[in-house]
C-alpha cells in the first residue's frame, strides 16, 4: 500500500518528462492501453539537486532497484478494510479505476526510473473515459491537491497539458483513428495561451528549453497490416503491424490536436 502511494505521488507531479501513449489491439478488438512516464532525466536532476556524488572513486551503497505492477482491484481486495475507510471520495475514485493497473521500474544507479498507468479493455468503447480514469488515478494522491497547487501557482503549471482536451478512439475493421475535441477558448484564455511563450520572460524561457527536450510518444500494434498513416513523421513497422509517432511537448501545449491520426488497414 505504501508503494502505491509513493507512486500515486510521483504520478500527481508528472508533467515534465517524456510521455510514451500505447495501445496494443488483438484480433477479437480487445488489447491494452498504457500511458508510461519515462523520468530518468528527472531522477538524475533530482539527485544532482540533493547534492549527489559523481565521483566513481568515492565508496557508496547500490541504488534502489525494483520492478512492480499493482493492479488496483488486487490492491482493493488486499486492504478491503483500509479501503472501507478511507473518504467516500476516495473510496469512490478507487471504485472507478479498479480496472486498472500501474507499473514501476526504477534502477536508480543507471538513472533509470519509468512508470506507467494503463488498462487491458474488452473493446475500443473500454477508452472512452481513459482519460479521466488516469486524472482519478492520480488525484488519489493524498497530496495530489498540494501538487496541483504547486503546479498552479508557477510557471509549471503552464506547461502542464490541457486538462479539457477529449481524445477519441475509435477501431473498425477498416482503421483506427484518435481525435481530440478542444473546448473553444476564450478571449482571456487565448491570450493567456499566447503568453506561455513570451521570449521576453526569462523564468517561462527555461522551462521552454527544458520542456523542448520533452516529447509525446504513440505507439499503436494492430493484428492488421497497415495501409496508410495521415500524420507527418509516422514510421511503420517492417512487418507493417506497428505505427510510431510524437510530437515535442511544446507543440502539443500549443495544439493537442497534433497528435490526432487516422489509420487505414490493408483488406
Amino acid at each position: 500500500m505504501k508503494k502505491l502511494i509513493a507512486c500515486l505521488a510521483f504520478l500527481s507531479l508528472l508533467t515534465s518528462c517524456n510521455v510514451t501513449e500505447t495501445i496494443v489491439f488483438t484480433e477479437d478488438g480487445s488489447g491494452e492501453f498504457l500511458v508510461s512516464y519515462d523520468m530518468g532525466e528527472m531522477m538524475t536532476q533530482m539527485k544532482e539537486t540533493m547534492g549527489g556524488s559523481t565521483d566513481s572513486a568515492e565508496k557508496k551503497e547500490a541504488g534502489e532497484v525494483f520492478d512492480t505492477t499493482m493492479i488496483f482491484a488486487d490492491i482493493m481486495e488486499v486492504y478491503k478494510d483500509s479501503v472501507a475507510a478511507l473518504p467516500e471520495e476516495q473510496r469512490l475514485a478507487m471504485e472507478y479505476v479498479k480496472d486498472m493497473y500501474m507499473t514501476m521500474n526504477m534502477d536508480e544507479d543507471a538513472g533509470k526510473m519509468n512508470m506507467g498507468i494503463g488498462m487491458k479493455f474488452n473493446s475500443i468503447n473500454d477508452l472512452k473515459d481513459i482519460q479521466d480514469k488516469i486524472k482519478k488515478a492520480q488525484s488519489l494522491n493524498a497530496q495530489s491537491g498540494q501538487a496541483d497547487a504547486m503546479k498552479n501557482g508557477s510557471p509549471l503549471g503552464k506547461f502542464a497539458g490541457n486538462d479539457d482536451a477529449k481524445v477519441a478512439y475509435n477501431y473498425s475493421n477498416s482503421g483506427f483513428s484518435r481525435l481530440t475535441t478542444i473546448p473553444e477558448l476564450s478571449e482571456a484564455e487565448y491570450e493567456e495561451m499566447e503568453s506561455m511563450f513570451d521570449d521576453n520572460d526569462e523564468t517561462d524561457k527555461e522551462f521552454m528549453q527544458y520542456f523542448e527536450a520533452s516529447y509525446y510518444n504513440v505507439e499503436l500494434v494492430f493484428p492488421k497490416r497497415v495501409k496508410s498513416v495521415d500524420i507527418e513523421g509516422a514510421v511503420i513497422s517492417e512487418d507493417g503491424k506497428t505505427v510510431t509517432y510524437k510530437a515535442s511537448w511544446i507543440d502539443y501545449i500549443k495544439n493537442p490536436k497534433s497528435l490526432d491520426v487516422n489509420v487505414t488497414f490493408y483488406e
